[in-house]
């Protein structure tokens, strides 16, 4: 689902995901009418049971106040280029992860236009923990929020 920045202001991020769906409507196509058209989904696949299958990672397993937060999954594929420690009492790079976030946070913060101009997708570049540059992916998914990604991983 894309949007032109333009059709969305001002919105929270925590009611950005309703709001999607009102102007999926509002540009002439409602969900149940997508439904009709393409037919009911054959299958789903959520990011609850990508967590348990070991595709994405949960990190407001971390910290629960996380969840007010704009992201809420980050896949394992990019937790491996450097934000998972060797240590087993703390198998997660804490401080890794936050620059990953702030990363993240700032390719968002970019892109919409300080948060006004909201958008179910983002893409940028971010420096990995070695000092590599890489692009990544910010995608809204099923919750409301986002999933860090790798281009691979989408």
């Amino acid at each position: 689902m894309s949007f032109r920045k333009s059709s969305l202001k001002l919105i929270s991020p925590n009611n950005y995901f309703q709001l999607s769906y009102r102007l999926y409507g509002e540009k002439g196509i409602n969900m149940n009418e997508t439904n009709e058209y393409f037919g009911k989904p054959i299958f789903t696949y959520s990011s609850n049971q990508a967590v348990d299958d070991g595709i994405l990672f949960d990190i407001t397993e971390i910290d629960p106040s996380w969840k007010k937060g704009l992201f809420n999954y980050v896949t394992i594929n990019l937790m491996s280029k450097g934000y998972t420690a060797d240590n087993a009492k703390m198998p997660i790079n804490i401080p890794n992860l936050l620059d990953l976030l702030n990363q993240s946070i700032q390719i968002v913060k970019k892109a919409s236009n300080y948060f006004t101009e909201f958008d179910s997708f983002f893409s940028g570049d971010i420096e990995l923990p070695n000092g590599e540059q890489q692009k990544i992916l910010i995608v809204q998914n099923e919750t409301g929020k986002f999933t860090i990604m790798l281009p691979e991983d989408y």
